[in-house]
């Protein structure tokens, strides 16, 4: 029998508040994990920013709009290697730490297929193309967390107890009565309470339940993965006018998650008094399957006009969870006492996700054949994301998504200057907070440039992208916040060849 997965560190996540319902917070930072847009290809395309939606010709049309393959004369391949450093600087009660996480890769893997009528032939529909491509939409890999020389003024373990008190004992191998099981929380005459290791101690050895120690408590959470797609698209060409375009994309997820959250109780007499740590494992795989639609009108030959609808992407992945829990306690001279470990059972379970829906339009201008600046703008509608499981309910899990959040404006903008064979590109993006109503802001803005070089046959681009964002993290509710304070910088470059 599948049971319902508890998650209690680490429920303030990465990118959102806390709940103080474990389950809700987890199932709502996977949906925005898997559902939050990001502009990916080329890095001719990244290096203007990521604006795409009114420029042809590039092979990210293929997953972007796929109205811009009808502007394809040749048939191209082209390959995206890639090198990222996330940077993540926490400060927690005032005290900071850095974190750093590398990352090479292969983002981007693109054929396109042409096929164009002979100048002479006067038929409407010019022409016509078929890609395919591989896109590493998201990218999972960071690790951040913080350390404290403060004592905190809350406990995980009164979390655990008013959560006991409140609705009962947890089954036997539930994550949550791990405390339970290495007696970091009692139970006396009905009722739970923190371990006595957790007071300081009198003048004859008892503890002083009007003193409990402030424990140093530190976190390290690493993360793994990233949301890759497999897109088929098809793009024709109307009288050199109106280009349009369909795609299917079919995406994979595989994210892989660990926390460890520390405390330790020193008391008065700077002896040590408990320590412990509980660890989490979390692992997510699956797939899902999405659908695209877009066109480029060209009213005058220096203005491009683009358009493109993306359906939600319907997605199903299997999730595992387990946690365990490493107790040390000491006497009231500081030397080890005893200690005890507890392992959680396994649990897995199936989840149904929809992302939302995007609307995108852009608009380019062609400065005769020296280049060109375009601009894009998304809509999306976070709150229509939505959960489903048949191993458990997530009704709470969809209204906490509803209250929480909200519509999003994406801008993005950038341009290309030619100088014969070479280009020079830049640009620069904006991306909404998903969430509504919110005091934490959590934009991201995008810095971006590139040069280029086009030869008879081939092109080299290389691409920068320097992304900058804040995200905010709670162990438990009634934690401290931890702000994080995130910079990623990748570099792309990109090796094409026409047949």
């Amino acid at each position: 029998m599948k049971n319902i997965k508890t998650t209690i560190i680490g429920i303030g996540i990465l990118l959102g508040t806390s709940s103080i319902t474990p389950v809700l917070a987890q199932t709502l930072e996977d949906a925005l994990r898997y559902s939050q847009y990001n502009a990916t290809g080329s890095a001719r395309i990244m290096g203007i920013g990521g604006s795409q939606f009114a420029i042809g010709g590039d092979v990210s049309n293929i997953s972007g709009n796929p109205a811009g393959l009808g502007f394809f004369r040749k048939s191209e391949f082209s390959f995206t290697p890639s090198y990222g450093n996330w940077k993540s600087t926490s400060s927690f009660m005032g005290q900071p730490q850095e974190d750093n996480k590398g990352n090479f890769s292969l983002p981007n893997i693109s054929i396109v297929m042409a096929k164009v009528k002979d100048p002479l032939n006067q038929d409407d529909w010019r022409g016509h193309s078929f890609g395919i491509s591989y896109n590493r939409i998201n990218n999972f890999n960071n690790t951040f967390g913080y350390f404290s020389a403060i004592g905190s003024p809350t406990s995980l373990l009164d979390y655990y107890a008013d959560d006991y008190n409140m609705y009962g004992e947890p089954v036997i191998g539930d994550p949550a009565g791990l405390p339970l099981d290495v007696e970091l929380v009692v139970s006396d005459g009905g009722s739970f309470y923190p371990s006595d290791y957790t007071y300081n101690p009198n003048e004859d050895g008892s503890p002083n339940y009007d003193n409990p120690i402030a424990p140093f408590q530190d976190e390290l959470i690493r993360n793994e993965g990233n949301l890759s797609q497999f897109t088929f698209a098809y793009g024709g060409n109307y009288k050199n006018k109106l280009f349009i375009g369909g795609s299917m994309g079919i995406t994979s997820i595989n994210y892989t998650s660990r926390k460890i959250f520390n405390e330790q109780f020193t008391d008065q007499d700077n002896n040590n008094s408990l320590y412990y740590s509980l660890a989490e494992n979390l692992h997510h795989s699956g797939t899902g399957i999405n659908l695209n639609l877009g066109i480029i009108y060209k009213p005058i030959d220096q203005i491009n006009i683009g358009a493109s609808f993306s359906s939600p992407t319907w997605a199903r992945y299997e999730e595992v969870f387990d946690s365990d829990i490493l107790a040390e306690f000491y006497d009231l001279n500081g030397n080890l006492e005893s200690e005890d470990q507890a392992y959680s059972n396994i649990y897995e379970s199936t989840i149904n996700l929809t992302t939302p829906m995007k609307l995108s339009g852009g608009m380019a201008f062609f400065i005769n054949k020296n280049g060109f600046i375009t601009a894009d703008v998304d809509f999306l509608n976070y709150s229509s994301m939505n959960l489903s499981s048949s191993d458990y309910r997530l009704n709470a899990a969809n209204e906490d998504i509803d209250n929480t959040m909200g519509n999003v404006l994406n801008y993005r903008i950038g341009g290309e200057w030619r100088i014969n064979m070479f280009r020079l590109r830049a640009g620069t993006a904006l991306y909404g907070d998903p969430y509504k109503d919110s005091e934490l802001d959590r934009s991201r803005t995008q810095y971006t440039g590139g040069v280029g070089v086009k030869l008879a046959k081939m092109y080299v681009d290389l691409g920068i992208v320097h992304s900058q964002f804040d995200s905010y993290y709670t162990s438990y509710p009634g934690a401290e916040l931890t702000t994080i304070d995130n910079s990623n910088t990748q570099g792309l470059l990109t090796l094409g060849f026409n047949f």
